[in-house]
């Protein structure tokens, strides 16, 4: 009689990942965002892995931007549509409309346009691929809009594309002001008293410093008006009220 075995795929271990990972690090096949870094590999594969892309497709299709892990925006509207949400896009080499209507609430469509006039404003109409293939970078950057808008839980923390972070990247930081500049910032913002604003009054310092009770009955009067804690008016009455005479020593 033949004995029926049943096997059982082993438990890749995290041991097992980190060795892969640093295996494949070594290649000069891989994206050069993993070259040398296992621990990026390591990172990417667990994405991926959310995601049910193999190891090595993961390598492919996650690139790490600034310490970002990205995405092609066509992974992007897979794992929108692997979570079950409708989307479709509409447009031409002008502009171009994604929508989103989502599994669990199918009567509200999100929608984000992209446009020439948009890219323009942006910055982003005087590159290559939006001279040479607008229409498919519009329709790109509508799709990871609003997936982020409409479905951010089903990108796995993967939102962005590569050319979207190297937009941000690009973007000149702003030049820090000199003492001068900030000085002359600072003289023009209207003051406390041209807002006509004065700061609070410290009725208990004021209390302190009067001897007289009937201006300690007046200060008390300015305080409850202003809206001084109770402890503070309970400290002013008790300032301005005598202290009772001593008793007669009938001795």
């Amino acid at each position: 009689m033949t004995d029926i075995v049943k096997a059982e795929s082993k438990a890749i271990t995290l041991r097992d990942k980190m060795d892969y990972a640093s295996t494949v690090s070594e290649g000069s096949l891989v994206p050069q965002s993993y070259r040398k870094n296992p621990a990026n590999v390591l990172i990417a594969m667990g994405l991926g892995e959310s995601m049910g892309l193999s190891p090595i497709e993961s390598l492919y299709r996650i690139d790490v931007i600034q310490g970002t892990p990205t995405a092609g925006a066509e992974l992007i509207a897979a794992n929108v549509r692997k979570a079950g949400h409708k989307l479709r896009v509409t447009g031409d080499d002008n502009h171009a409309t994604a929508t989103i209507v989502r599994a669990d609430d199918p009567d509200f469509t999100f929608e984000v346009t992209r446009d020439m006039a948009w890219a323009s404003a942006m910055g982003l109409s005087s590159k290559d691929n939006y001279k040479k293939q607008r229409g498919t970078m519009l329709q790109w950057r509508a799709i990871t809009a609003v997936a982020r808008l409409a479905c951010p839980e089903a990108l796995y923390g993967v939102a962005y594309t590569p050319d979207e972070l190297g937009d941000v990247a690009a973007a000149p930081a702003p030049r820090a002001k000199s003492r001068v500049q900030q000085a002359m910032e600072d003289a023009q913002q209207p003051s406390m008293e041209d807002l006509g604003e004065r700061p609070a009054r410290d009725f208990l310092a004021e209390a302190a410093s009067v001897s007289n009770v009937d201006e300690l009955r007046a200060l008390w009067l300015d305080a409850q008006a202003a809206g001084a804690d109770a402890d503070v008016l309970e400290a002013i009455r008790t300032l301005a009220t005598p202290a009772p005479a001593p008793a007669p020593d009938e001795s």
